[in-house]
């Protein structure tokens, strides 16, 4: 009809992927080993309200480098990244598809390397010693800080209301890379 209103929305996307799928690899030679776990999800929308703070702010906090550069302007008109920079604009910020994007991404959660001791070792006998790291890279084209969206705390009237809010980046802390150092042995 020309004219865009409340009655022109629609489900543009899930938070739930298609696919999911994990591998574990393991592999040992001699007294050492090496085992690791894969884990990606493809298919999946994220709704990123981040974006209203770090694009639409218009500089009245902290906003993206790229803002500057990318945002759309007459000459910058074709396949700009973001909308136009204008104080007075009360539009672009509205809940739309700009804000949904995509949430595919595959994650190296785990990485272990290990070796075991000998027997005839002096001080420490039947032991083996390794390194692990844990969510080491994640390839994902979402902008966001973690395309897994660790659970957020969100509750309302009704008490716990976190169901509703699967797929909506928040700001949530994303999840940690950790390094370990350990021995297994026997006393």
């Amino acid at each position: 009809d020309g004219q865009i209103t409340a009655a022109d929305r629609t489900i543009i996307g899930s938070p739930h992927p298609k696919f999911t799928a994990g591998v574990d690899l393991g592999y040992r030679r001699g007294n050492w080993d090496v085992s690791s776990t894969l884990f990606g999800t493809f298919g999946n929308k994220i709704f990123d309200t981040q974006m209203e703070y770090y694009v639409f702010r218009n500089f009245s906090t902290n906003v993206r480098k790229d803002l500057l550069t990318d945002a759309w302007t007459p000459t910058n008109n074709v396949n700009p990244k973001y909308p136009r920079l204008d104080i007075n604009d009360n539009y672009s910020h509205a809940l739309s598809d700009f804000y949904v994007k995509d949430g595919s991404y595959v994650r190296l959660r785990s990485l272990q390397v290990g070796y075991n001791v000998p027997a005839t070792f002096r001080y420490i006998a039947a032991s083996r010693v390794y390194v692990q790291g844990e969510n080491l890279f994640t390839v994902t084209k979402y902008p966001g800080l973690d395309p897994s969206l660790p659970a957020a705390s969100v509750f309302g009237s009704a008490g716990d209301i976190r169901d509703q809010y699967r797929g909506v980046d928040r700001g949530t802390y994303p999840t940690s890379r950790i390094f370990s150092l350990g021995i297994v042995t026997n006393f």
